[in-house]
């Protein structure tokens, strides 16, 4: 044994002891303040350190404290930071955290991987104002928030069409996530499937996205702005989308349970105040959902739908919705399950208008005992009743169509019209203002309508075995209109 090790260790001589000549001198903290880079902190290697450093670099500004007793909390840029010889500083802060303390930089090429441990290990993240590239999408957790200044924050995705999904344990059950005031510009000419916020596979509660604007006009395929996908046995409860300007090419915003046969997977969904526009639908909740309530949006130019609930849906409200340009159908409840859950109850339909006219009509497969009321709207189309949608109470509406019908109960029944101004005037071939058409569409009233009707035709129809019962209504002039059920009342 050498020695010179003997004579610095005389312990060995007696057996009393191993010399350990690598053990690490002890770590002394000296209570004082440095002010340091990101860069000097991480490089520090002696062994008297300082008890709180001042990190200066610009963006990541803040107060750092010394915790000797945690010697493996990683490195993450942002609230933790490791220096050579290990020494872990913690940033002392209450509230939200910056993004920038992670690395998010507009001059970055991409954000995503600094974002992504942002979200990893804060609860509650602000991006500061500025135009960011993102080219790497992030990944949801529970408990998180991700917010920014309302129109103040963009993020561009030149190479990408999603930029937040879900994560990818699909057992994680998605709790208490809030998306706020973020702005996306989707630029890609990639190919692509799957789009901006996209949530597949994991049971889904309390998930609110707001305040957020994104455009995907510059990119090459057709994709959604928002996918909540609820797939076999999995949930989705309280999800919010409000106050969000979109344009998308596909849909603006998808809900839908379509795997869980026959089960409302899916409950208190609400989408208000939002606007979407020139996307092939605006708003879609189809499959088994429950509580649905669509509130306030402003829809325009959706090529084939505006707003579509779609299957057997059970308390929903449609209220206060507006709808400007060209559509396909601008509502649309466009089939009733068959056989997938079961209509029970009613819509409301209350308050919503078109803004001059719109192209295309209504069409309410699963209305079921729909109560539609003070709506307001000018349309080429017509008012279509369909399947399972019986027993419905149409109050107070002004329906103006260019169609040759206004309102048509196809092989529906039990519908009363009251105090309605229902008009086919424009339309250049009138057959009749209200038709009731199939040998199931039968004790439908009229009362009290006012009807105006274009040239020819009748003001009502009753054929193919259908019934219309019409009581004490009257002309565009106030000119009573009588006649026996089914009547062909000329002008």
């Amino acid at each position: 044994m050498n020695l010179l090790r003997l004579l610095l260790c005389p312990g060995l001589l007696f057996g009393l002891a191993e010399c350990r000549s690598n053990d690490p001198e002890p770590i002394v903290v000296v209570d004082r303040t440095d002010t340091l880079s990101l860069a000097r902190v991480r490089a520090l290697a002696e062994f008297s350190v300082p008890s709180s450093i001042q990190v200066t670099d610009p963006g990541m500004e803040g107060t750092f404290q010394a915790d000797v007793g945690d010697r493996e909390s990683p490195d993450n840029t942002g609230t933790i930071l490791v220096t050579a010889n290990g020494v872990r500083y913690k940033r002392a802060f209450s509230g939200p955290a910056s993004a920038a303390w992670f690395g998010v930089s507009e001059a970055d090429d991409d954000v995503g991987p600094e974002l992504q441990v942002a979200v990893n290990v804060v609860d509650d993240v602000v991006v500061p104002d500025g135009t960011y590239t993102q080219r790497t999408l992030v990944r949801l957790r529970s408990g998180m928030t991700l917010r920014g200044n309302p129109g103040k924050v963009l993020f561009r995705l030149p190479a990408s069409y999603t930029a937040l999904a879900n994560p990818i344990d699909h057992s994680i059950h998605l709790r208490d996530v809030v998306i706020d005031g973020l702005a996306w510009e989707v630029t890609t000419r990639e190919d692509g499937r799957f789009g901006l916020i996209y949530i597949d596979t994991p049971s889904v509660t309390n998930l609110t996205i707001r305040n957020c604007r994104s455009t995907d006009e510059a990119a090459k395929d057709s994709t959604n702005w928002l996918t909540v996908k609820l797939p076999a046995g999995k949930t989705g409860r309280n999800i919010v989308v409000e106050n969000n300007t979109v344009r998308a090419k596909r849909m603006g915003c998808e809900i839908f349970n379509h795997d869980n046969f026959n089960q409302y997977a899916g409950s208190a969904i609400t989408v208000r105040n939002n606007a979407f526009s020139n996307c092939y639908f605006g708003i879609s909740l189809s499959g088994p959902l429950d509580s649905l309530t669509v509130t306030d949006n402003r829809l325009k130019d959706c090529a084939h739908y505006g707003i579509e609930i779609a299957g057997a849906a059970r308390r929903v409200v449609i209220v206060g919705n507006t709808f400007e340009g060209r559509f396909d159908k601008f509502l649309i409840g466009s089939n009733d399950g068959g056989g997938n859950g079961s209509v029970v109850g009613g819509m409301v339909v209350e308050n919503n208008r078109t803004l001059g006219q719109c192209q295309g009509g209504v069409q309410l497969y699963n209305g079921g005992t729909v109560q539609f009321r003070k709506n307001d709207f000018s349309m080429t189309g017509t008012l279509e009743l369909l399947h399972s949608t019986n027993g419905g109470l149409f109050t107070e509406n002004r329906i103006e169509s260019t169609a040759n019908k206004a309102i048509i109960c196809d092989n529906t029944a039990n519908h009363t019209f009251r105090d309605n101004v229902l008009s086919t005037e424009k339309s250049p071939g009138n057959q009749a203002v209200v038709m009731a058409y199939g040998n199931r569409a039968i004790n439908n009233s009229l009362i009290n309508n006012k009807l105006i009707k274009g040239p020819g035709g009748k003001y009502y129809e009753a054929v193919e075995g259908g019934s219309l019962r019409a009581t004490q209504n009257f002309d565009g002039q106030g000119n009573p209109l009588a006649g026996p059920e089914g009547a062909t009342n000329g002008r």
